[in-house]
């Protein structure tokens, strides 16, 4: 077997690691790019002019939203939640002909037709007409397309009405089911999430019927921020790092344990940012959805970079934990200037994180997955942390990411607890701004919700003195 192949060949001291996990780091760096785009299917090139990071940040726009993953395909034969809803709602119409109680985010589903995405065509549609607000017509025009894959397509789009710019995903909708993504992204209401306009249908000349996702825009992604550094042979500055890392795990607390959704395909070309204020948003609910204890989901989820190790060892019952894995392999990639685990397939995946981590226990294997009992692997020992990362790394950050990457899911800091780390007090310096002096987007407007079930020491932590006099 090929695992066993390269764990005896690691074990036997013929592979070594090094604060370069991947060998030569330009090398590795190019071979890591050419598989996340090949992975992801990027629709925009990186600019490489070396201009500064706001400049390069504000000269080129990137709909996140578009980013795609490697089971974006298999989600819809998952067998529970999208295409096994409950027996009353088997029969439910995409059109709902009842009003729900979704408030100012009510939209009246009008169907379309047209394409829609080819550049100056122009897709009219409703929205209100329901607990007895007006209708009201949007016109969008459509300026070009910013990522494609088996989900559909994302394009950028203008609303003549308000001159306001937005992300528009467009995916096949199988018209027997309501659409998952659709029903959580309405849930949703976070300074840290994708805002979600409206909605509407559209269908084709082969009466296909496609959902359009109308979504806020944003300029860019930590992913192409990520390579901005890189191709400069620079560090990411550690401010930007704490920020975005910071607003990552405070959206995963909000969808863990306010809305109780796990995303399942956390990774940096879904994560959106702002150029001028560093606010980040996580985007594609593509692949998210409510896991109720009990019941079985699909393992092969999540893009493998950032796939948790108990997906990868088959487990049908995980839970939130596989994202703040993931948000570790984000925060780790950040830091590195590359992906930690740039495992090849998904048995090479394996293999990456066993070259870190070490071989797992017995008992951190049940911990993973306690159905799982295939075959005996090669003692490796782990590789110190402090050897993964730079002399100058500060102690903080690989002592977070120790926290969240660990084998045994129970173990793995919660986002909440995430946020109170001391890698992030920086941020809670009433003195703290970004590089040009301008404060930094909100981070500590925590709502109740947010903060239930806190201890009133983590509370205190979390929001500093200066925030709860503003509060």
């Amino acid at each position: 077997m090929n695992v066993m192949r390269r764990l005896k060949s690691i074990a036997s001291g013929r592979t070594s690691i090094s604060s370069d996990p991947g060998g030569d780091s330009g090398t590795k760096r190019a071979k890591v790019d050419k598989e996340i785009e090949r992975i992801t299917g990027e629709a925009c090139a990186v600019d490489q002019n070396a201009m500064g990071l706001e400049q390069h940040m504000a000269s080129t726009s990137l709909v996140a939203a578009a980013s795609t993953s490697e089971q974006s395909s298999v989600t819809a034969v998952e067998t529970s939640g999208y295409d096994q809803l409950p027996k009353e709602m088997h029969e439910m119409r995409i059109r709902d002909d009842k009003t729900n109680n979704y408030d100012e985010k009510d939209t009246e589903a009008a169907v379309v037709s047209g394409r829609g995405t080819e550049a100056g065509q122009i897709i009219a549609t409703t929205v209100g007409g329901r607990n007895g607000q007006p209708k009201q017509t949007i016109s969008y025009m459509a300026e070009r397309v910013v990522g494609t894959g088996s989900f559909g397509v994302v394009y950028q789009a203008k609303c003549l009405e308000t001159g306001e710019s937005v992300a528009i995903k467009k995916v096949l909708q199988d018209k027997r089911y309501k659409n998952r993504e659709l029903q959580i992204m309405r849930m949703l209401d976070h300074p840290n999430v994708i805002h979600l306009n409206h909605f509407f249908f559209s269908t084709t000349e082969k009466d296909e019927l496609y959902l359009n996702l109308v979504l806020e825009y944003m300029a860019e992604t930590v992913h192409r921020v990520s390579r901005h550094y890189s191709r400069m042979n620079h560090h990411m500055p550690i401010i930007y790092v704490q920020l975005y890392t910071y607003q990552i795990c405070r959206a995963l607390n909000y969808l863990h344990n306010v809305v109780g959704v796990c995303h399942r395909d956390i990774k940096p070309q879904n994560l959106l940012v702002n150029p001028q204020t560093h606010q980040l948003k996580i985007c594609d609910f593509g692949s998210a959805k409510m896991l109720v204890p009990g019941e079985t989901n699909i393992s092969y989820i999540c893009s493998r970079y950032y796939r948790a190790p108990e997906l990868i060892f088959g487990a049908t019952e995980y839970t939130t934990a596989i994202d703040m894995w993931s948000a570790g392999c984000v925060l780790s990639e950040l830091l590195l200037g590359q992906p930690l685990f740039p495992g090849e397939s998904g048995v090479d995946q394996l293999v990456e994180i066993i070259k870190v981590l070490g071989t797992p226990t017995r008992e951190e294997i049940r911990c993973m997955n306690p159905n799982y009992s295939e075959f005996k692997f090669p003692q490796i020992k782990a590789h110190p942390w402090h050897k993964i990362f730079h002399k100058r790394m500060p102690a903080e950050a690989v002592d977070l990411v120790s926290r969240l990457l660990q084998y045994s899911p129970n173990l793995r800091c919660t986002a909440l607890e995430a946020c109170a780390h001391p890698f992030f007090d920086d941020l809670r310096d009433p003195s703290a701004c970004l590089p040009n002096g301008r404060a930094l987007p909100p981070l500590f407007n925590f709502t109740a919700q947010e903060l239930a079930g806190a201890s009133a020491e983590l509370r205190q932590r979390l929001i500093p003195e200066h925030a709860r006099k503003e509060n």
